[in-house]
């Protein structure tokens, strides 16, 4: 195998089976804001971005299906019972999102890259 001269500040050339190990590199990890997951909550907590934030995304579709659905079927009056359950849901998160802001910031801070 023959060296190549590099110039300094440059990589080598890459040759075509040998393995390349990367030892050292940053990672930069958002923390979620707690006054970001309320304006969320707020304003379009019946589309469940607030839950798709908080990296709860199970959550986050059920709350977008409920909103859908239940504003779509408001005409039949079975949308308005599925509204109720939406409704009731968001007021239970009223007072879960400090909790969950913290979950989803202890989680991030766990992640080992």
């Amino acid at each position: 195998m023959t060296e190549e001269n590099t110039t300094p500040g440059t990589t080598p050339p890459q040759h075509s089976g040998q393995p390349v190990h990367i030892t050292n590199h940053v990672v930069i990890v958002q923390q979620k804001s707690m006054a970001v997951a309320y304006l969320l909550w707020f304003f379009l907590g019946q589309l469940g971005i607030h839950k798709f934030y908080l990296n709860k995304t199970g959550m986050g579709i059920t709350y977008l299906l409920l909103g859908i659905v239940g504003w779509a079927t408001t005409v039949l009056f079975i949308g308005w019972a599925i509204l109720a359950v939406l409704w009731i849901m968001l007021v239970i998160d009223l007072f879960t999102i400090p909790g969950a802001v913290a979950a989803a910031n202890h989680r991030t801070a766990g992640i080992r890259y």
